[in-house]
């Protein structure tokens, strides 16, 4: 008997926490989370405001919500995560949904849900210019990748399939951290995200020129979430991206997000592929 009643008490909370669409109707507000550090899909720009194309894309999904639950008026609060506490930020219910770069993996997935994906983008490296510049000349150097991210948990990895002996892998918080270390000389080179770092580099005045990579060493299938069993809030979330890509206004979201970027096949093809029909 008492089993029971404590099986039906924590199913209970679990359908209490995970109904976030039912919070969001009783308070009228739905709570938004960005990443400040990672342009040009989600940071804080010179207002102080969350910007990028993962922001973009959450108010067209919050627009979504609030039709979906016929209200007037839905205030957005916007919540400001890093790569480190956001998936706590959402299992802790900080926050409704992630508005970020953030990759679908099947780890992930067990404890968070996903949309549909928005983007595709794939790990790469930047050293320093000149000679030596690429993996298998690391053997014994620092490199640097952010922490938190599938970057960070495949960068041993690629290092060993790389012959890169001994390389010694360093966190930083930011991607500008990083990349600073780079420029500085403090570690020998920084992997990443391929588009967040062209960004990035488009922006810094480094003080040694620095070498970029073309090549991708993984699928980073960039996609809106949220904590695992929001599967109502995930249908409003995947209509507006369906309605966005079916449209067309995701290329001028990008455009305006990320500049005039040529973006592979594959990037392009997945507007076409994951659309959902109503």
């Amino acid at each position: 008997m008492i089993v029971r009643m404590a099986l039906a008490l924590c199913l209970v909370a679990g359908v209490a926490q995970a109904d976030v669409m039912e919070r969001v109707r009783s308070s009228g507000e739905i709570r938004l989370g960005h990443r400040a550090d990672a342009p040009p899909f989600s940071f804080t720009d010179d207002d102080g405001a969350p910007a990028g194309l993962a922001v973009a894309l959450c108010a067209r999904a919050a627009e979504a919500v609030r039709r979906a639950l016929g209200l007037d008026a839905l205030r957005v609060r916007n919540v400001a995560v890093t790569a480190a506490n956001r998936f706590e930020a959402l299992t802790e219910g900080r926050i409704d949904l992630l508005c970020g770069p953030t990759t679908q993996t099947l780890a992930r997935r067990q404890t968070l849900d996903f949309s549909i994906p928005y983007f595709i983008d794939g790990a790469s490296v930047v050293f320093r210019a000149g000679p030596g510049a690429e993996i298998g000349a690391l053997s014994g150097a620092p490199v640097g990748v952010l922490a938190g991210t599938t970057t960070e948990a495949l960068l041993p990895g690629l290092l060993t399939a790389h012959g890169a002996v001994g390389a010694t892998p360093i966190s930083y918080r930011t991607h500008v951290e990083g990349l600073e270390a780079l420029a500085m000389g403090e570690i020998a080179a920084y992997f990443g995200d391929q588009a967040i770092l062209r960004y990035q580099l488009g922006r810094m005045r480094p003080a040694v020129p620095l070498q970029f990579a073309e090549e991708q060493f993984s699928f980073e299938p960039y996609a809106l979430t949220m904590r695992r069993g929001e599967t109502a809030l995930r249908l409003e979330v995947d209509r507006a991206l369906s309605e966005t890509f079916e449209s067309g206004a995701i290329y001028e979201m990008i455009e305006a997000s990320l500049g005039e970027v040529t973006l592979s096949e594959i990037a392009l093809a997945v507007f076409q592929v994951v659309t959902l029909p109503d």
